[in-house]
């Protein structure tokens, strides 16, 4: 599952995050994939600058190296570093982290900038496939595999999609603003052009690529307590373009979904359980086939 649209800022690292540890506090095996060279999702999971001096990144398992080795586990800040007062840069106490069961993160790197350029180098031709190799290659016990990928069709995201079949879906994040419901149409035209493109060109492959659009999730609807004018009017029209054919999910606005950049660590673990962001994407991950795997 990808969450993907031609848009900055649109929540999608935010609803991977968000996804992600509602299906591991599930029960499930969740392994995100950062593709973004900004690598939210992975300081979000305490994946980033904290890495060890020479672990693998994303970057290293699309050049060859093993799964696990650019692999760890998802966790959160639980208490902050204290650092010196006259001196921000001398770390009194480290900082404390706690581990989210089920949940593992492949962390981002900004090479990745590379990676459409280096395709196109001789020899290299067949790098776009490395995405498929993975999958094709995979023997573990993941149950589910999240991607947060940037928001370009580029060819780091074509390889990305390149493996994705009719129960594969990608779940566009829409914020109810006219802009992003244009950008939604866009992404459309933009998937329609590379599933076309690609399966006129399998280039060996004996499968199409048919990545599929089943969820649209209305990310920051108006709440009693937050009204938007401009939110309202973009569900409207949101429901009368998209409701036949597609299952619209609103995502109420929720102050928390905001903090979990600089808390570095996902809603479920500050907010309040009954917090607006985390009952309603359970429902999401309900709708999605992820019913609680854990009694109680």
């Amino acid at each position: 599952m990808a969450a993907f649209i031609i848009t900055g800022g649109s929540a999608k690292t935010s609803s991977i995050v968000m996804l992600a540890t509602t299906l591991a506090l599930r029960g499930y095996k969740v392994r995100i994939f950062d593709f973004d060279h900004q690598r939210s999702a992975s300081h979000i999971m305490c994946a980033m600058d904290e890495l060890p001096a020479g672990h693998g990144t994303i970057y290293d398992l699309m050049h060859g190296a093993e799964l696990e080795a650019c692999t760890v586990q998802g966790r959160y800040l639980a208490v902050p570093a204290e650092t010196n007062p006259d001196n921000p840069a001398e770390i009194l106490e480290p900082a404390e982290y706690e581990p989210i069961k089920n949940l593992k993160i492949v962390p981002g790197s900004r090479n990745v900038k590379n990676f459409d350029t280096e395709t196109t180098q001789e020899g290299n031709e067949q790098l776009i496939m490395w995405f498929r190799e993975l999958c094709d290659s995979y023997d573990g016990d993941d149950d589910v595999w999240l991607l947060d990928l940037p928001a370009s069709l580029s060819k780091l995201v074509v390889s990305a999609l390149i493996p994705f079949q009719e129960d594969d879906e990608i779940v566009p994040p829409v914020l109810v603003t006219s802009k992003e419901e244009t950008d939604l149409k866009a992404t459309f035209e933009e998937l329609a052009e590379m599933r076309s493109q690609q399966n006129k060109n399998k280039r060996g492959r004996s499968r199409r690529v048919e990545p599929t659009v089943r969820h649209i999730l209305m990310a920051g609807t108006p709440t009693p307590g937050h009204p938007d004018p401009e939110g309202d009017m973009t569900i409207a029209s949101m429901e009368a373009t998209y409701g036949e054919h597609f299952e619209l999910h609103k995502v109420r606005y929720n102050r928390p979904v905001r903090q979990q950049h600089r808390r570095q660590a996902p809603v479920h673990t500050f907010a309040q359980r009954n917090a607006a962001a985390i009952e309603d994407y359970a429902k999401v991950a309900t709708a999605l086939g992820f019913n609680d795997l854990i009694p109680g």
